[in-house]
């Protein structure tokens, strides 16, 4: 029995010994996967957990079922009975079958549902491959082929990587006289510039250490979507690059506009994600865990955790409203007028800049989230039957009311008022409504994160057509009756004024009588004779009088006109 024991014994050592240089490889490959995964920023926990994976499996008591251990095993069990085996080749082979237990442990981790077998065992291949060509030629091998196979593969992973995603691009400094020319695409003898600029200059010490994170991060995303691990995907889409409208709107919702690229598990825990939201320059987007409100996210490139899930999209430009407001005026009038209201998710006053996102303050971004509303469509209230009122519709919302009481406040007839009538045209009520409605705006947008750009209203017309034509009549009827009596009253001023015409007249008249019958009392006898004979002959001498008087007035005057006639009439002049 000491015997067999003893015999074991020395088996079980010649079998350990013949493990030394397997398993060597095999912590070689542990160390080198280790490297690479830290370089994608995993945790140590997830690292060293799949060290343990490689090596000796899910349980350290059991090493057996560790891919590592398993293939050092074998190898030495089998050389060991049949020396002749014992190659580098052979090894390979060996690795072949004990890779299949690298399979088998990954799905069984929690939470990797979309595993993808294949990634490492092409890993768990690749190693072995390199490392048993390096054993063929023993140390030196390790250290010219193994190594520098490992090395190249990973930097190798780095520069793809570098391609993968749209990082922005920050421009290195490159010493005082030498800069990039503008818009040409870089030659590859510019890029290796850029990049050894990148190390060398101390200015570029920020740009260095970003340049270095986003290379990690990305190296991350490859092998998590290489390993079926990655957390969902998404792009935000505009509507210049669909025809998705609904009604009367010209944009895209914002539910419409995130776009599921690629699938994933939001909460899985072993070798994930991360996940990856794609915007353009003119938008953010909102993350969310269910539980805990993360607050707004780019634009540009945005990488989520677990249960990161991006919950409302933000476009950052100006935004465009405009609405039907409709109303009834104080004297009961339906009336309807177009409202516009330019707004945008408030910025602190920043401007946008050329090469750089739109700006905004994620803190109205939380408000403006914070404020969106949910209306019942019934009014049963039933559960299903709700609305919900996102944020760029709250302008609309509130413009409506604010129409709506200003518009109640004026007659009908005070919207047509011609502006000769109103000394101020600012005074009008179309421009008084105007700057309510601004007003107004100013004091509940901000509160909910949104910054007004301008706001007005066009004519304000009634929603019946045959009110206008209803409205004419009746101005014409009233004109009409303005105008009878401004002509009664200017005939009555007429008549009044002729009248003092007449009775002036009558007045002159009776008082030049007057100074002409003083004059001839002074002329005496003749005079007042040859004034009559004058005013006979006048007299005569007019058609309209003619055939009124006598016909022998005529000669009567002529015999009258003698000589001693002339000379009355010369005294009677003399005297006038």
């Amino acid at each position: 029995m000491l015997i067999l024991l003893q015999v074991l014994i020395e088996i079980a050592v010649q079998i350990l010994l013949g493990m030394r240089v397997p398993f060597a490889l095999a912590i070689l490959g542990a160390a080198a996967l280790a490297v690479l995964l830290w370089l994608a920023t995993f945790q140590w926990l997830e690292i060293r957990r799949m060290i343990q994976i490689w090596l000796v499996g899910p349980m350290w008591f059991f090493p057996i079922l560790g891919p590592g251990f398993l293939c050092a095993f074998l190898y030495s069990l089998s050389i060991f009975l049949v020396p002749a085996l014992h190659s580098a080749s052979f090894l390979f082979a060996v690795s072949l079958v004990a890779g299949v237990i690298l399979i088998m442990f990954f799905p069984r981790s929690p939470s990797n549902k979309w595993f993808r077998w294949w990634v490492p065992y092409a890993v768990w291949v690749y190693f072995w491959w390199a490392a048993t060509r390096g054993l063929h030629y023993g140390l030196t091998g390790i250290l010219t082929i193994t190594l520098p196979a490992l090395v190249i593969a990973e930097l190798a992973l780095l520069i793809v990587s570098n391609f993968v995603l749209p990082f922005p691009d920050n421009e290195p400094y490159r010493g005082e006289n030498s800069k990039s020319p503008p818009g040409l695409v870089p030659t590859f003898s510019q890029e290796l510039d850029d990049l050894i600029a990148l190390f060398r200059y101390p200015e570029n010490t920020e740009i260095c250490e970003q340049w270095i994170q986003n290379l990690r991060k990305a190296l991350r995303c490859l092998i998590t979507y290489g390993l079926g691990t990655n957390y969902p995907y998404h792009v935000v889409i505009d509507e210049k690059f669909t025809e998705r409208t609904e009604g009367i709107r010209t944009w895209l919702p914002a539910e419409d506009k995130l776009v599921k690229r690629a699938d994933g598990d939001n909460f899985g825990d072993f070798l994930s994600g991360p996940g990856i939201v794609l915007t353009g320059s003119d938008h953010a987007v909102v993350l969310s865990t269910g539980l805990k409100f993360k607050g707004a996210r780019g634009p540009g490139l945005v990488f989520t955790d677990m249960s990161d899930t991006p919950t409302e999209v933000i476009d950052l430009r100006i935004q465009l409203r405009a609405f039907p407001a409709q109303a009834r005026t104080k004297d009961g009038i339906g009336v309807r007028v177009v409202t516009f209201i330019p707004f945008q998710i408030g910025a602190g006053g920043q401007k946008p800049k050329l090469g750089e996102g739109f700006p905004y303050r994620t803190s109205d971004v939380f408000k403006a989230v914070q404020a969106q509303q949910v209306k019942h469509q019934k009014l049963t209230q039933a559960p299903g039957d709700v609305e919900k009122v996102a944020w760029y519709d709250l302008p609309q919302a509130v413009g409506e009311h604010i129409m709506n009481e200003n518009l109640s406040r004026f007659e009908f007839d005070d919207f047509y008022a011609p502006f000769e009538l109103i000394d101020n045209p600012n005074d009008h009520p179309r421009s008084r409504i105007a700057k309510n409605l601004r007003d107004e705006l100013d004091k509940v947008l901000p509160g909910w994160g949104i910054q007004r750009i301008g706001g007005g209203i066009s004519d304000i017309k009634p929603q019946d057509p045959q009110v206008i034509e209803q409205r004419i009549e009746a101005w014409k009827a009233d004109w009409a009756r303005q105008i009878t009596i401004h002509r009664a009253a200017g005939q009555s001023r007429r008549l009044q004024m002729v009248e003092q015409a007449r009775a002036q007249a009558q007045i002159d008249v009776i008082l030049s009588i007057g100074e002409q019958i003083e004059q001839l009392r002074a002329a005496g006898a003749d005079g007042i004779v040859g004034y009559f004979i004058d005013l006979l002959e006048n007299l005569s001498n007019r058609s309209q009088v003619r055939g009124l008087i006598p016909g022998e007035t005529g000669r009567l005057v002529r015999r009258l006109r003698g000589v001693d006639g002339i000379e009355m009439g010369e005294e009677y002049t003399d005297a006038a």
